[in-house]
């Protein structure tokens, strides 16, 4: 390293002064660009990007804020399972899925607080929301396993809800 470093102040002494005075401005051009490019310009873009999704924020949290006294005069949804809690957990769960027109083929009761169940051919457009009704009565469900059918829209499931 030090061989190198020896060789370029030789070189830089056997140039004219002219020319050494044109390479120290090329250079100092060349060092100023780098550091605005490729300092100072990134920089600044990450800066101002960051500015900008800081306010985009700031303006959410306000429209969610605003938003508040709208949603807490709404009311759960449905009439079934997610507004009463009374009965069984069979109950409910049987009485949300007859809502929905989904066809319980088999249960199994696990204890008081758990059961699985079985279904057969159901449309999906029917299953999603039976069990969004089912997370809204804030039953669980731990496990599900679904299967597409060969008829398009139809699935067969079976799950574990808790309760």
């Amino acid at each position: 390293m030090k061989e190198q470093i020896q060789q370029w102040q030789q070189k830089w002494r056997a140039l004219s002064p002219s020319d050494q005075r044109a390479l120290s401005i090329l250079g100092f051009f060349a060092g100023t660009l780098f550091i605005v490019f490729g300092l100072f310009a990134p920089a600044k873009g990450f800066f101002d990007e960051a500015r900008v999704r800081a306010q985009e924020s700031r303006e959410l949290v306000r429209w969610m804020q605003s938003q508040r006294p709208v949603l807490e005069r709404i009311k759960p949804a449905g009439t079934g399972i997610g507004t009463r809690a009374s009965g069984t957990l069979l109950q409910r769960v049987t009485g949300a899925a007859k809502q929905h027109q989904v066809t319980i083929k088999r249960f199994e009761p696990e204890g008081d607080n758990r059961i699985r169940l079985w279904i057969e051919e159901a449309r999906y457009q029917d299953l999603q929301p039976w069990l969004n009704q089912l997370i809204q009565a804030q039953l669980t469900v731990r496990t599900i396993n679904m299967d597409a059918l060969p008829e398009q829209g139809m699935v067969s499931a079976r799950l574990t809800v808790e309760g």
